[in-house]
């Protein structure tokens, strides 16, 4: 099974990727995607869910629209009010492209407890089980050899808390504030605790 999806497609979901203006970066980022659809067992992108824990009800396209957007509005803020400029190619790609693993890393569980939105119930598969977060969308990053790639990878890695790797530019901090900032908001809908609290209560 794999999902039935052109670049079109694509562009329709998530349609920030048109903003990318390096056309190599903006193809590999939709090549990734093409790949990937090709890859899992789901039939549709909007049926995965984020999670399959405190934000189960939260779908994955969901979450990354919700990231490039707060990503984005963050990067002009920084940009009007105190003049940083911001890498907007690098930061749109790595947002598109940071939970791209997700998609293999669970599978439809139609007998699974119901997530309560418009996710489908999932559980993991062994991939989701074995391999770190991250590691795959570095992995399809340095195999289309996409244009600033080490910098791409180290975002995409540093997204996460499972990485013992740290973001060290602007762009990585932007996609880490994001990335928690829609977490949180998914939390917050399915009525639990955002993490900035739980990190308040150690």
């Amino acid at each position: 099974m794999s999902i039935q999806i052109d670049a079109d497609g694509i562009r329709q979901l998530f349609p920030e990727v048109d903003q990318i203006q390096d056309q190599r970066l903006r193809d590999g980022v939709v090549e990734i995607w093409l790949e990937v659809a090709a890859e899992t067992a789901w039939e549709r992108f909007e049926d995965i869910p984020k999670n399959l824990t405190l934000e189960k009800h939260m779908t994955l396209t969901g979450h990354i629209q919700g990231v490039i957007r707060m990503a984005l509005a963050m990067a002009d803020i920084a940009e009007d009010l105190h003049g940083i400029a911001v890498d907007r190619d690098l930061l749109i790609a790595s947002c598109l492209l940071h939970d791209i693993s997700k998609p293999l890393e669970c599978e439809a569980d139609p007998g699974g407890p119901p997530g309560g939105g418009s996710a489908l119930p999932a559980k993991k598969t062994e991939f989701g089980e074995k391999i770190q977060h991250g590691v795959y969308g570095a992995h399809k990053i340095w195999e289309k050899n996409l244009p600033k790639a080490t910098e791409l990878v180290h975002l995409v890695i540093t997204h996460t808390r499972a990485s013992n790797t740290r973001s060290a530019s602007y762009e990585a901090s932007l996609l880490f504030y994001a990335d928690w900032g829609d977490s949180d908001a998914g939390i917050v809908m399915g009525g639990g605790k955002p993490f900035g609290a739980r990190w308040v209560e150690g």
